[in-house]
């Protein structure tokens, strides 16, 4: 039976120091090297993705943005992307006005911009474009009309829980959408993060399984947009760290994130 393995990677794959370890890595390339179906399934960009996993060597498509995008690792390079469609303009009216700093992911022909309104600030929000300082993807705005130019795919927006919670309520009830709400790994703010309908880890990975005629899904996760594929997987394995309602409804739980979790679970049973 050929089974397909998919792992998040912050807070599954990678330590809090946001690397895998060498240990992880060593054995995900001999598993990799020996013909096991490996890919990952995470909310980073293609880009950002590919710093943290330069060293292991996936072959699949790999999942970015939520499932909102599939990519090709070993060329870089975007292979299907969900674009918004008649539902932007629901998106649009339920943001309008709203004053929490973010940011509108969108295409330019080939090229990614993460489109930001310039007057929209907070701590966190900085904190993100600090880290961020060399991405030349980030492109300041001065209007909210500036926000929805390009073709638009996904929103990023970064707060205090108590000041996301509303706009979650809000956008949570427009038509066409899929949201995620849940707490950074590294900082006390919460992200939300909002794609196409169909663009969930779950559909990103059944059309994997399609692709490579795979008959089973096992998958590995620590958060809450883990809950999709946790559910469509046969068997989904939560890392010790991993909310309680992951752990809930997992197959079993393994060893956290510091300790190789993943690593040592594939390499015993995969």
């Amino acid at each position: 039976m050929k089974t397909l393995y998919v792992t998040d990677l912050d807070g599954t794959l990678m330590r809090d120091d946001k690397i895998i370890s060498k240990k992880s890595v060593a054995i995900l390339n001999r598993l990799i090297a020996q013909g096991i179906f490996l890919t990952y399934a995470t909310a980073r960009s293609l880009r950002s993705a590919s710093k943290v996993t330069k060293d292991i060597a996936f072959g699949l498509p790999v999942i970015l943005r939520n499932g909102t995008v599939l990519a090709d690792p070993q060329a870089g390079k975007e292979i299907e992307i969900s674009m918004f469609g008649k539902e932007l303009q629901r998106i649009r009216q339920a943001l309008s006005g709203v004053s929490i700093p973010g940011f509108a992911t969108a295409y330019f022909g080939s090229d990614e911009v993460k489109l930001c309104l310039a007057e929209k600030m907070n701590e966190g929000f900085q904190d993100y474009l600090q880290s961020h300082a060399a991405d030349r993807r980030i492109r300041m705005v001065d209007t909210e009309d500036q926000l929805y130019e390009g073709k638009t795919c996904y929103f990023t927006f970064i707060a205090a829980k108590e000041e996301l919670q509303p706009l979650y309520e809000r956008v949570k009830q427009v038509k066409g959408i899929t949201c995620v709400f849940q707490r950074d790994k590294y900082r006390p703010e919460y992200w939300l993060e909002i794609g196409p309908e169909n663009a969930t880890k779950a559909k990103a990975i059944q059309r994997i399984k399609r692709l490579y005629n795979c008959q089973k899904v096992i998958v590995f996760g620590d958060s809450a947009n883990d809950i999709s594929m946790f559910h469509m997987a046969d068997e989904a394995y939560a890392t010790g760290n991993a909310i309680d309602e992951l752990k809930e409804i997992a197959t079993g739980i393994i060893e956290d994130n510091n300790a190789d979790g993943v690593a040592k679970w594939l390499e015993a049973h995969a």
